[in-house]
C-alpha cells in the first residue's frame, strides 16, 4: 500500500513538472526544410521517423506532424517545443527550421477596360477544360456566378470536400487549423465566410450575370475573364479569435499544402491573392519556391504585388521571376461622394460608397471626435465596456454624427438613437484589406486632410453647423488613361539576388471592382451591425488585380499551347503604356490589354532550368537551392558568380551604383510566333524629359525570320552616368519611361519591353528577416 502510494505521488510530481515544462515551453508551428539526398528522411515515413528521434518524451508524432510535403516543399510542418526545434536544427539532414508565418489577403467594366469585351473571340470548348486554382478564403458555391452548362474535365471527379461539386466548382479542399494551435471561430468547410475568395474566383471565371449592380451603382453584366473555365478552391485562410478580437489569418504551412495539392491535381493556373504583409528575402519565402515547382509542371502562378504603395520603393511582395506579379490600376470609373457644408465649400471624396439616398435637407452636425473632452470624459470612455459613451453626452437623433474611426462603436449608438447620418474620420483598414469605406447608414469617410477641413468648419463661430450627405454618384471617364492605384506596392525586389528583375510585371484593374459576394457575409466587417446582404460587393486592391491577370492568362491558354513564360511574355509585351504615372517599379510593363495577346508576334521564353542557373550565377547557396527546388542534381560550384547575369525576361532592369559611370548589356532571345516570314525593326523610345545622360543601342537593329518557332538573339547596351535625378531624393537615380520596341515591317505587331536602370537607397525598406 505504501509503495503504491509512493508510486502515485511520484507520478503526480512527474506529471506536474512535465505540465509545468510544457506550459513554459509552448508548441509553435514550424516549417522544417530538409536537405536533398544523402539521408533516409526524405519521405513522409522518413519525416515521422525523424520526429520520433527528436521529440520530447511527452510528445507523439501524431500530435506534432501537420503536413508532409513533396511537390511544393522539401520537408514538413510540425508543432514543436523550443527544445524539439533545437534538436532538429542540430540534425545534419535538416537545412532550416523556421516559423510558419501568417500571410495576408491582399466587374461590370473592368474586362471592357482591358478590351476583353463580351464580343471578344472565344474558344468555349477549350475554356471549359481549363481549371484555375484559387488559393484563398474559400467560396460561396450557391452563387449563380458559379454554375455551368458544360461538364467537368474527365480528371476532375470527386475532388470536393464539405460541398458537392458542380459543373463550375470541380475541386474544393480546405486546410483546417488545429484548435491546439488556433482559436478557430468557423467550421471546417470550404464555405467562404469573409467574402474575399468568392470575389476573387468570380473575377477569374464567374459566369455572365446580367443586370448586376451594387445598390444601383456599377450597373451592367458581371462576368469573369473566362466564364466557361472551371474553379478549384483551396481554402487556406480562416477566422480566429486572438486577444479577444476576431481576425483572419492565412498560415504559410497551409498555403504550401494548397500548392502541393494544386500540383498533384494538375491545375492549369494558380491565382494567389495573398502574400506577406511586408517584403521578405527569398530564403524565407517558401511559397514562392513552391511556385517554381508548379512552373516545372507547366503551371503559371499569378500573384499580388501587395497593398503597401504608401511605403514607397522596396515594398513589393511575391517578386520571384517565375511568378507573374500584378500591380493594381484604376479604370474609367470613379465613385464620387459629396458632403455639403451649410454656408461653406463642399467636401468631395472618392474612397466612400454611400448607397443611401441624398439627405433631404441639412442636418445639425454633432461633433463626437472628442477634440475638447475633459480628462474625466476620457476616463469614462476608457472604462466603458461597450464603448458607447458619447463625448458630448447628447442624443444623436436627427443629427449627422462626426466621429473618429478608432471609436467605431459610436456608430452603433448613432444607429440606435436614429441619427440621420455618420461622418467617419481617421485611418481605417479592415481584415480583408481592400473595400471601399461604407457603413449601414448614410455616411462618408474622411481622411486626415478632409477631417481637418470639417473640424475647422465646426470650429467657426456661427449659429448652426449643418451638413448634407449625398448619395454616391458613378462618374464615368471614357478617356481615362490607365493609372496605378496609390495603394499598389512598388518594387524593386528587396532581395539582392533579384535586384536585376523588374517587378511588378504588369498592372491590371484593381480599384472599385464589383464581383461576387456570399449572401451570408456582411458587406463590411464592422463593430456596428450591418444587416444588408447582397450577391455582389465592390472591393479594391491588388487582390482584385491578380485575378484579372489570371483570367487573361487563361484566355490565352484556351487558344495556345504555350509555356507559362510565353503566356507571361505575351501579356507583358502587348500591354498599354502607362506614361507619366510613376515608373516601371509601379506598373512593370504597363496595363493589361487583351487586344493583341493572342498574336504578340515575338515571345521571350524562359525555361525552368534558366531560373536555377540564374540563382546560381547570383551566388545562391547550392544546398539551399537543392532543397528549394527538390533536386540533388543542382550544382552551382561549376557556375561562375556574375551579379550582372540576367534572364531572358520580357523586361530589362539593372541596379547600378550611384554617381558612377555604368555600362549594362542585356542579352535576349525572341521566338517568332507571328508571321512565318517577317522582319522586325528595333527602336528605343523615350518618354518625358531626356535628361538621363544615357545612351541606348540595340544590335542588330533588324530581326529577319523565315519560319515559325525560329529564334533570334540580340543585345541592348545602356551606358551613362548614374547621377541623382529624382525630385524627391538625392539618393535616387532612375532611367525609366524607356522602352525597346520591335515593330513588324509591313504588319501591325509591336513587341514592347521596358528598360529601367536604377540606384535607389533601401533605407528602412530592406528585406525583413525573421
Amino acid at each position: 500500500m505504501a509503495i503504491a502510494l509512493q508510486t502515485f505521488l511520484l507520478q503526480l510530481i512527474l506529471f506536474f513538472f512535465a505540465s509545468h515544462a510544457e506550459a513554459n515551453n509552448p508548441r509553435k508551428i514550424y516549417l522544417v526544410q530538409m536537405k536533398v539526398g544523402g539521408h533516409r528522411y526524405g519521405s513522409s515515413s522518413g519525416h515521422q521517423e525523424l520526429l520520433r528521434e527528436v521529440l520530447d518524451d511527452n510528445s507523439t508524432v501524431s500530435n506534432a506532424l501537420i503536413y508532409s510535403y513533396r511537390e511544393s516543399f522539401t520537408g514538413f510542418s510540425a508543432r514543436l517545443t523550443h527544445s524539439e526545434r533545437q534538436n532538429l536544427k542540430r540534425r545534419r539532414e535538416v537545412l532550416q527550421v523556421s516559423r510558419s508565418r501568417n500571410l495576408k489577403l491582399h466587374t461590370t467594366r473592368s474586362w471592357d477596360f482591358m478590351n476583353l469585351t463580351l464580343a471578344a473571340q472565344r474558344n468555349p470548348m477549350n475554356e471549359s477544360n481549363l481549371v484555375v486554382a484559387v488559393i484563398d478564403s474559400g467560396i460561396w458555391p450557391y452563387s449563380e456566378l458559379f454554375s455551368s452548362d458544360s461538364p467537368p474535365p474527365p480528371a476532375w471527379q470527386n475532388k470536393c470536400q464539405n460541398i458537392t461539386c458542380n459543373n463550375k466548382i470541380v475541386g474544393a479542399r480546405s486546410y483546417y487549423l488545429d484548435k491546439k494551435d488556433y482559436n478557430v471561430t468557423e467550421e471546417n468547410s470550404v464555405i467562404d465566410v469573409v467574402g474575399h475568395g468568392t470575389h476573387v474566383a468570380s473575377i477569374v471565371a464567374g459566369r455572365e450575370i446580367e443586370k448586376a449592380s451594387y445598390f444601383g451603382l456599377a450597373k451592367g453584366t458581371v462576368r469573369g475573364g473566362v466564364p466557361n473555365a472551371k474553379i478549384a478552391v483551396y481554402k487556406t485562410c480562416w477566422k480566429i479569435r486572438k486577444n479577444g478580437t476576431e481576425v483572419l489569418i492565412c498560415p504559410q504551412h497551409t498555403a504550401l499544402a494548397a500548392v502541393e495539392d494544386a500540383i498533384k491535381d494538375k491545375v492549369d493556373i494558380i491565382s494567389y491573392s495573398q502574400g506577406w504583409d511586408y517584403p521578405v528575402p527569398m530564403e524565407e519565402d517558401h511559397v514562392s519556391w513552391a511556385f517554381l515547382r508548379a512552373l516545372k509542371n507547366g503551371i503559371l502562378t499569378s500573384a499580388v504585388a501587395g497593398n503597401s504603395g504608401k511605403d514607397g520603393y522596396y515594398a513589393l511582395i511575391n517578386g520571384a521571376p517565375w511568378v507573374m506579379t500584378v500591380a493594381a490600376s484604376m479604370k474609367d470609373r470613379l465613385f464620387e461622394t459629396t458632403v455639403e457644408l451649410e454656408g461653406d465649400e463642399p467636401i468631395t471624396v472618392y474612397n466612400t460608397i454611400n448607397t443611401f439616398k441624398t439627405q433631404d435637407s441639412f442636418y445639425s452636425l454633432l461633433d463626437e471626435t472628442g477634440s475638447a473632452e475633459s480628462t474625466r470624459k476620457r476616463e469614462l470612455l476608457a472604462e466603458s465596456k461597450d464603448g458607447l459613451i458619447s463625448y458630448n453626452h447628447k442624443n444623436d437623433k436627427g443629427k449627422d454624427v462626426f466621429f473618429n474611426s478608432s471609436q467605431i462603436t459610436i456608430l452603433e449608438k448613432a444607429i440606435k438613437e436614429r441619427a440621420k447620418g455618420a461622418i467617419v474620420w481617421g485611418n481605417f483598414t479592415d481584415t480583408v484589406g481592400s473595400k471601399k469605406f461604407q457603413f449601414p447608414i448614410a455616411s462618408v469617410f474622411l481622411d486626415k486632410e478632409y477631417g481637418d477641413q470639417l473640424r475647422k468648419y465646426f470650429a467657426k463661430d456661427r449659429s448652426t453647423h449643418a451638413v448634407k450627405i449625398h448619395k454616391t454618384e458613378e462618374i464615368p471617364d471614357e478617356g481615362m488613361v490607365p493609372t496605378v492605384a496609390e495603394m499598389s506596392s512598388r518594387g524593386p525586389n528587396c532581395d539582392s539576388y533579384l535586384a536585376n528583375i523588374l517587378k511588378p510585371d504588369i498592372a491590371a484593374p484593381g480599384l472599385d471592382i464589383i464581383a461576387g459576394w456570399p449572401e451570408n457575409v456582411k458587406l463590411l466587417p464592422l463593430a456596428a451591425n450591418d444587416y444588408r446582404h447582397l450577391r455582389f460587393n465592390i472591393m479594391s486592391g491588388t487582390s482584385m488585380a491578380c485575378p484579372h491577370a489570371t483570367g487573361l492568362a487563361l484566355y490565352i491558354k484556351s487558344f495556345k499551347h504555350w509555356s507559362p513564360s510565353a503566356i507571361k511574355s505575351a501579356l507583358m509585351t502587348t500591354s498599354t503604356e502607362m506614361v507619366g504615372m510613376g515608373d516601371g517599379f509601379a506598373y512593370g510593363s504597363g496595363q493589361l490589354n487583351a487586344t493583341k495577346v493572342l498574336d504578340p508576334g515575338l515571345i521571350y521564353e524562359t525555361q525552368h532550368q534558366d531560373y536555377i542557373d540564374y540563382m546560381c550565377k547570383q551566388g545562391y547557396n547550392t544546398e539551399k537551392l537543392r532543397s528549394h527546388v527538390g533536386s540533388n542534381e543542382i550544382n552551382c560550384s561549376g557556375i561562375k558568380i556574375d551579379k550582372n547575369a540576367d534572364l531572358n525576361y520580357p523586361s530589362m532592369s539593372a541596379e547600378v551604383e550611384l554617381n558612377t559611370k555604368f555600362s549594362k548589356v542585356f542579352y535576349r532571345t525572341v521566338t517568332n510566333v507571328g508571321n512565318p516570314k517577317s522582319t522586325y525593326l528595333g527602336k528605343i523610345k523615350f518618354r518625358g524629359k531626356k535628361n538621363f545622360k544615357a545612351k541606348i543601342t540595340v544590335k542588330p537593329r533588324w530581326l529577319n525570320f523565315s519560319k515559325l518557332g525560329q529564334t533570334k538573339t540580340f543585345t541592348v547596351t545602356v551606358t551613362g552616368l548614374s547621377e541623382p535625378n529624382s525630385k524627391h531624393s538625392k539618393e535616387t537615380f532612375m532611367l525609366g519611361n524607356t522602352w525597346l520596341t520591335w515593330t513588324e515591317i509591313g504588319g501591325s505587331r509591336q513587341v514592347r519591353s521596358p528598360i529601367v536602370i536604377y540606384s535607389i537607397a533601401k533605407g528602412t525598406n530592406a528585406c525583413r528577416e525573421f
